[in-house]
């Protein structure tokens, strides 16, 4: 990484500011190893993608990859120690990962901050778990700073019911994250299902917004119990957030499409002003310890610091 010694300190500063606010919360630093066997991804049918995995191969032909991701080996590591969750666990990490990305000016090597709360399913995590995610935020000075979150049980259940190839589903799924209300009105006209359930998915890119509103405009569109207790927990989410003091930093988006196939809940994105990528992801797994023989509910983000910093950098630059 080539820094001048003034990014290296913005670099420092940034570590230091996410490592105290990490620790205030009660999460405790660990580290995962730079190698790991590619079977632990290949195997893992919720992983990242395998064409972004820098693969290595050491004498003995064994395969092994650059550490892409640090959710799944964390998991793994307490799979060893627990089959089944008795009390709390709160790590964080700060850490380089390694993906090749299909934009050639994207670097291998970035270095990602965050944070695994195994814990039950509840409101009050996941309301704390934001909670942080926020005030890490706030840490750092950005200034317009908003949480998006959405739900991938709304949107499974929604679109689950639609007799789609999986070629179909990935370009609906694309038109809903553009909140394309055209296109997806276009694309569901050759689609055999109910008018009524085509009129629900078309309204998904309207489902954003300030949480009572979105909320209300919900309510009209759902139409399983499924959907009913999934708009009663997000509600519970929102008034957590609202007692932390958060009301005005939170909108909803029901569009919010799931990034990491291990994700079963709650999912959220951070943005700030004057910069047009989330600088912060994360969501609920209750599923992924299951991969190695466990039941490990967990919610967690991630951020990396060369996008905190790029934002950073803009912001100073618009505040000139």
């Amino acid at each position: 990484m080539n820094l001048d010694l003034k990014e290296v300190e913005q670099f420092e500063q940034t570590v230091r500011s996410l490592s105290k606010r990490f620790s205030t919360y009660g999460f405790q630093r660990i580290k995962t190893p730079a190698f790991e066997r590619y079977d632990l991804y290949s195997k893992v049918t919720s992983s990242v993608n395998r064409k972004e995995m820098v693969k290595v191969i050491d004498p003995s032909g064994e395969v092994f990859v650059l550490r892409p991701d640090v959710t799944i080996p964390i998991t793994q590591e307490l799979s060893h120690a627990h089959r089944k969750l008795t009390s709390e666990h709160r790590f964080y990490y700060i850490q380089e990962v390694f993906r090749r990305s299909s934009d050639p000016s994207e670097k291998i090597e970035r270095t990602q901050a965050g944070i695994e709360y195994f814990t039950e399913k509840s409101p009050e995590a996941d309301a704390e778990t934001i909670s942080l995610a926020l005030q890490t935020m706030k840490d750092l000075e950005f200034d317009n700073i908003k949480i998006e979150i959405g739900h991938s049980a709304f949107f499974d259940e929604m679109i689950g019911q639609l007799p789609l190839t999986e070629n179909e589903l990935d370009q609906l799924k694309a038109l809903i994250q553009a909140k394309n209300s055209v296109e997806i009105a276009l694309f569901l006209e050759n689609v055999e299902a109910p008018s009524d359930m085509k009129h629900a998915i078309s309204q998904i890119p309207n489902l954003y917004g300030k949480p009572r509103e979105v909320l209300k405009r919900a309510e009209q569109v759902s139409s399983t119990p499924r959907m009913q207790e999934t708009l009663s927990y997000i509600a519970e989410v929102c008034r957590g957030l609202a007692s932390y003091g958060f009301e005005d930093d939170i909108v909803l988006d029901f569009g919010l499409i799931n990034r990491m196939d291990y994700y079963s809940g709650i999912l959220f994105q951070g943005y700030v002003g004057r910069f047009g990528k989330p600088v912060l992801m994360g969501g609920r797994y209750d599923r992924l310890g299951h991969e190695f023989g466990a039941d490990l509910p967990a919610v967690g983000f991630a951020c990396e610091i060369e996008t905190l910093l790029k934002a950073s950098d803009n912001q100073r630059l618009f505040e000139r």
